[in-house]
């Protein structure tokens, strides 16, 4: 089998566009259209619902998908010991969340971009549920999770640092009775709400830290977020700190089951 299919394979499940898929992997559309009947033909089965909304997987292309990520990887082994494993370059797929994706890895993954040219990061960001699923299903190569006590089944699940977590508020802003938090999900803010043990304070979920920091500085109420997401308000004095609360474990989440390609391993000692 031609491994540029199961590549292609790879990418349009990632982007769920074959407009996209084409742009990165630099081919015309009708070449990804063209790859995709063919892998189909080979497998005898469909492997994506063709939608107004895009390119979605079939059961039939999530196995394939699985699938695909272990003979690449194997694929890789090979090249590896015939090139001695000089050769570090390819694509690494990393999930984390937010905060650290917008503040602790920029800078590292552009140093290891510098050091290896040849490697391509895409990275995303995800909750702990999303990477565990995402490395499980090999969708992601490497995922990060801030989650205390992390129960990973399967996968291994190393600590690799910690994450300061604040409670601040504007300086103008008193009352207790009103949160702007991430989205459920999230493992420090789901922490702090259990600890409000009873009491029934408003509260406002959002998907992003922008958005939950613009309201929380505009005076509205008070939010829980990494040190490292609040350190510019809080040295400009547009936020305070109203407290400090227990520190996140970062966990570096990789799947053993897997043979890490030689990107992959040097990204993960990079990130670290």
């Amino acid at each position: 089998m031609d491994t540029r299919l199961l590549r292609t394979l790879l990418v349009l499940a990632r982007t769920g566009s074959f407009t996209a898929t084409a742009a990165e992997l630099h081919l015309v559309q009708s070449s990804v259209t063209s790859q995709v009947k063919v892998l189909e033909r080979h497998l005898g089965a469909r492997l994506f619902d063709r939608l107004p909304q895009g390119a979605r997987l079939t059961e039939a292309g999530r196995k394939a998908v699985e699938n695909a990520r272990d003979v690449l990887s194997a694929e890789q082994r090979l090249l590896d010991a015939v090139r001695g494993s000089t050769e570090v370059e390819g694509d690494v797929r990393i999930g984390a969340p937010e905060s650290v994706c917008a503040y602790r890895l920029p800078q590292r993954i552009a140093d290891a971009a510098l050091r290896w040219p040849g490697i391509t990061v895409h990275l995303s960001p995800a909750g702990t549920k999303e990477v565990l699923l995402g490395v499980r299903r090999g969708t992601l190569d490497l995922g990060l999770a801030l989650d205390d006590g992390l129960v990973a089944p399967g996968l291994s699940a190393h600590p690799v640092g910690v994450e300061p977590i604040e409670l601040v508020a504007a300086p103008g802003a008193v009352a207790e009775d009103r949160y702007f938090l991430l989205e459920e999900g999230c493992s420090y803010t789901d922490r702090f709400v259990r600890e409000l043990r009873g009491r029934r304070p408003q509260i406002t979920r959002f998907g992003s830290i922008e958005a939950v920091r613009s309201c929380v500085v505009a005076g509205l109420g008070w939010t829980v977020l990494p040190r490292v997401a609040v350190a510019e308000q809080l040295e400009s004095g547009a936020l305070r700190r109203l407290g400090e609360l227990p520190d996140s474990t970062l966990y570096l989440v990789t799947d053993p089951r897997r043979t890490l390609p030689a990107a992959v391993r040097a990204v993960a000692e990079a990130v670290l």
